[in-house]
């Protein structure tokens, strides 16, 4: 009984977390370029603008116009435990050689309207280096 107790316990203590594991994270709803497909420049007014995507996280007033801001958040997280298969091998002391690296990133969609809430620009400002999965973690 204690023997099959042991060998139940030794298996069941590697079934807690395997050797890779992927993490994601997002923050709000990414906004794609066929969501603003709508968008004309000089003719789309800012409210069409909150109709169809939502009430923006940010308004700026420069000078005489407005700039609306959508933010979305994505981290994403990669790690390897090379120690994990030992487990097996050395159930009491099991080393843990772990190699991870991610990023966390913000994206942004920018909307620019003038004094009469018309929309005069509306661009993309990615940042995909800062989230990536990285398999190795001294990469630049």
């Amino acid at each position: 009984m204690s023997v099959s107790l042991f060998l139940v316990l030794i298996g069941l203590a590697g079934c807690y977390r395997g050797p890779l594991s992927w993490q994601r994270v997002t923050l709000n709803q990414p906004i794609t370029s066929d969501q603003i497909g709508f968008i004309q420049d000089g003719q789309t007014t800012l409210t069409e603008v909150v109709d169809n995507l939502g009430a923006p996280d940010e308004i700026v007033k420069l000078q005489e116009r407005l700039v609306a801001r959508y933010h979305f958040t994505d981290g994403k997280y990669f790690r390897a435990d090379y120690g994990w298969g030992l487990r097996a091998v050395i159930p009491i002391f099991a080393p843990d050689l772990i190699l991870g690296g991610g990023g966390f990133g913000t994206d942004v969609f920018e909307v620019s309207c003038d004094s009469h809430l018309v929309v005069q620009q509306h661009a993309f400002a990615f940042h995909v280096n800062s989230s990536k999965y990285r398999a190795w973690p001294f990469s630049d």
